[in-house]
């Protein structure tokens, strides 16, 4: 189960959604876009997670998408069983209604 809480976390990063210093969500759209994403899907993955997540696994998840793949993967390995599912349920949301909404869209 935590490897593929991290794969899902890590996947999301690769797709563009990283955060990195300041606001958590303001930064994770910030780095997301950098990456070719539309603002808008960026906008809605951000916003997914934040209203799927408690304010502090929120950041915990931003920050692991931002760090290295080992630290990464540690700091979503720390995170209690029952947070890990949070993250899992709120990153397969966010895929669910922010990729196929785009897809809707294009």
């Amino acid at each position: 189960m935590k490897k593929f809480v991290f794969a899902a976390v890590a996947a999301l990063a690769l797709a563009g959604c990283g955060a990195i210093g300041g606001g958590e969500k303001t930064a994770m759209v910030k780095s997301c876009t950098e990456s070719g994403e539309t603002e808008a899907n960026c906008t809605c993955i951000a916003d997914s997670l934040e209203k799927g997540l408690d304010k502090e696994t929120f950041k915990v998840v931003a920050t692991a998408m931002a760090a290295g793949e080992a630290e990464g993967e540690q700091m979503i390995n720390e995170l209690p069983t029952e947070k890990q599912g949070a993250v899992m349920g709120a990153l397969m949301s966010a895929g669910m209604s922010c990729m196929m909404g785009a897809a809707a869209e294009g």
